[in-house]
């Protein structure tokens, strides 16, 4: 019995599976309404806009050049097909970050503040009992 083949295998399984972990946790700290015209922005326009942009159309012209352009055979589809599926899983999360990071960009020259990030010890001190 070989043992390269199977140690292959399971880096290889490895390496998707972290790829997917790392893809559920970029979209679930990104995916979310901004409330604060930074916010607004930031994930707004910046993360559904252009991240979600950016990955459809490198996933549709990935798709359209592993099916070879204007080859219509079934196989040549199915080739795109499959493509298009796989890079849109794992091309997502990357662009959804860089969608983070162009509406970062875009808040700063537009001159808008950061939204202030809450900490334990805010929330701590802002429930406090002071008394009547």
């Amino acid at each position: 019995m070989k043992v390269v083949p199977i140690l292959v295998a399971v880096v290889l399984l490895l390496v998707v599976l972290g790829l997917c972990w790392w893809g559920v946790r970029t979209c679930r700290a990104l995916w979310r309404r901004g409330t604060t015209p930074w916010g607004r922005l930031v994930y707004n326009y910046g993360v559904r806009g252009f991240g979600v942009m950016l990955a459809v159309s490198l996933s549709l012209m990935a798709g359209y050049a592993a099916a070879g352009g204007a080859d219509t055979s079934t196989e040549a589809l199915w080739r795109g097909i499959v493509v298009v599926a796989t890079v849109a899983v794992f091309i997502t999360p990357a662009c959804l970050g860089l969608g983070y990071m162009w509406g970062t960009w875009m808040a700063y020259f537009t001159g808008l503040e950061p939204d202030a990030k809450t900490t334990r010890s805010s929330l701590a001190s802002n429930n406090r009992w002071r008394g009547p």
